[in-house]
């Protein structure tokens, strides 16, 4: 049994009532605080949860689901509820005969990366362009203080031997210049062919000033059905540089501590990329009257019409891939007062013909009964959204610990390890296991945060490693 579907069963439900489980979750404000305390109320209470406010689409190629947290909001203020926005690629979508590809490797040359770890990577991208299919297309730039196309877009088997020679030529040289290079890469895609998977994979060693630029190019590039997917080779690299890069290409992050690992990488961009069967995937809902957003994980979010309305930009899937956003939402109702959520969500077929599906619209009613709120929580979409809020709280941990503020990362992580000790005790072990699983990777974080200083190799594989996790889980169950 799922864990969706554990929490929505009636006896599960009724036990959750016994055991009068208390989560002050930050970020889960679902009920309303007191005066002047920023500190969320409980998410997870004693009444009996009965709610369900979801609706299902489905198009070619694809399904989901919307769901909203709650059917009913206290009225009289301001309730923190929680949309989930699910997308997932038809799975039998990966029998069809898959696109070809067009690809670019963007690779950090710098001085860093002198000796084994530049041969490494060297054979890792010469061993992707012998996988590569003749017909798919490969570009590559190198990179240090400048950057350099060392191979425009061509099909594969046109330059596989002359590349591969230039590649395993390079030197490491020089400074770490990111963005430049990361922009390059994107606009060597400019003449990929109509119908081509692409994809731009950037790997860097080191870190630079550039990040606002790099996630300007990745999420206008994602904008366009470009995936931007980035590695962190090594421990002096910046995860949340490298980490928000990735986020705004919609493509995966990755930590190794040395290029030997890179070659595994590498391969699963190509099998993703090779099986990607949705493209330039987006939602636009309407906010009512009451209702704004907070804030949004998963997926970038855009107002429009004054926050009337919000888009979504989801980016690429590959067949059987899941897409998942959490949007945190404010709303204020009048007693009996209702709203309605509502939108679409498109996307394009690799290969085919544009679609969309209606998002159903799901209703808010606000009530003066505390109990009729409680009995409309939907605990599923409660229980996703307190693991994405964990690993939002997480990846700041994670940094303050790297800037060398141990204490701040442990309160942060003792707050999240609460929360998710306090939901998981109420599950039987297969349903509680995600959110257990969560728990126990974040007490060994801590362990490893409190054993090691940030600047040592330890801790900085420590944050590494939690920033790779828990960036993985915002936009994927």
């Amino acid at each position: 049994m799922s864990i969706r579907t554990w929490f929505r069963a009636p006896r599960v439900r009724h036990g959750l009532a016994a055991s009068a489980v208390v989560l002050a979750a930050g970020g889960l404000v679902l009920a309303r605080a007191a005066a002047g305390d920023q500190r969320p109320a409980s998410a997870f209470t004693g009444a009996a949860s009965s709610g369900s406010n979801s609706a299902a689409f489905s198009g070619p190629g694809a399904h989901g689901t919307f769901a909203l947290s709650h059917t009913k909001v206290q009225s009289g203020g301001e309730q923190r509820v929680f949309a989930e926005l699910i997308l997932e690629a038809d799975a039998v979508e990966q029998a069809r005969e898959r696109a070809p590809l067009s690809i670019v490797i963007v690779l950090d040359t710098s001085g860093s990366m002198a000796g084994e770890k530049l041969e490494q990577a060297k054979r890792s991208a010469v061993q992707l362009l012998r996988d590569l299919r003749d017909d798919d297309e490969i570009a590559f730039v190198r990179y240090s203080s400048d950057s350099e196309l060392l191979q425009p877009l061509a099909s594969a088997g046109r330059v596989r031997a002359d590349l591969i020679a230039r590649v395993q030529a390079l030197e490491s040289s020089g400074g770490t210049n990111i963005a430049p290079a990361l922009a390059q890469g994107v606009l060597a895609l400019a003449d990929a062919g109509k119908g081509r998977v692409r994809r731009v994979i950037l790997a860097s060693d080191g870190l630079d000033g550039t990040r606002a630029r790099s996630e300007e190019v990745a999420r206008d590039s994602a904008g366009r059905g470009i995936t931007t997917s980035s590695l962190g080779i090594g421990l002096d690299f910046d995860e949340a540089y490298m980490g928000a890069v990735a986020q705004a290409g919609r493509g995966n992050f990755a930590f190794v501590k040395d290029a030997s690992a890179l070659a595994a990488f590498l391969q699963r961009e190509l099998r993703e990329t090779a099986a990607t069967t949705i493209e330039g995937a987006s939602a636009r809902l309407k906010l009512p009257a009451g209702v704004r957003l907070v804030r949004a994980s998963g997926a970038d979010a855009r107002p429009l019409a004054g926050g009337a309305e919000v888009e979504l930009a989801l980016g690429s899937l590959f067949a059987g891939d899941e897409r998942r956003v959490i949007l945190e939402l404010a709303a204020s109702l009048d007693s009996e007062a209702s709203r309605t959520i509502e939108g679409q969500i498109r996307w394009s077929r690799v290969g085919g013909d544009a679609a969309q599906a209606p998002i159903a619209g799901l209703t808010l009613t606000g009530s003066t009964s505390a109990e009729a709120v409680e009995a409309g929580k939907d605990l599923a979409v409660l229980a996703d959204a307190l693991s994405v809020v964990a690993s939002r709280r997480q990846i700041e941990a994670a940094d303050a610990y790297q800037q060398g503020d141990v204490g701040r990362a442990q309160r942060l992580i003792d707050e999240s390890m609460s929360e998710l000790s306090a939901a998981a005790a109420v599950a039987p072990s297969a349903a509680a296991a995600p959110l257990q699983k969560q728990l126990m990777d974040y007490k060994a974080t801590q362990k490893e945060f409190l054993s090691a200083l940030p600047s040592s190799t330890a801790g900085k594989a420590a944050a590494k490693r939690a920033v790779e996790k828990d960036i993985s889980n915002l936009s994927r169950r």
